[in-house]
């Protein structure tokens, strides 16, 4: 069942699809140069179609709200309230 809305495009109101969808949502895993291994991935709240709006390729635009998750699993030594070495 198509749900329409209106959202803020570009300054304008305009009508919009409220899609459903599907997810497979993987982490992306970084490792930093400290040791840290940093863990993100986007949680996709709502994707609407902009009705008729297109990219330069031709293809319909989309707007997508979400929210980042993040994990950080830091080594001991960046801790806070971790012993630091003294210089001597």
């Amino acid at each position: 069942m198509e749900r329409r809305s209106k959202v803020n495009f570009q300054g304008q109101m305009v009508d919009g699809l409220d899609m459903d969808f599907k997810t497979k949502e993987e982490w992306s895993i970084y490792e930093l140069s400290d040791g840290t291994i940093l863990r993100m991935k986007p949680v996709v709240t709502s994707i609407i179609k902009i009705v008729g709006q297109y990219d330069p390729q031709g293809n319909p635009l989309y707007m997508v709200q979400s929210s980042n998750v993040l994990g950080v699993s830091a080594p001991d030594e960046l801790k806070q309230g971790a012993e630091h070495p003294k210089a001597h």
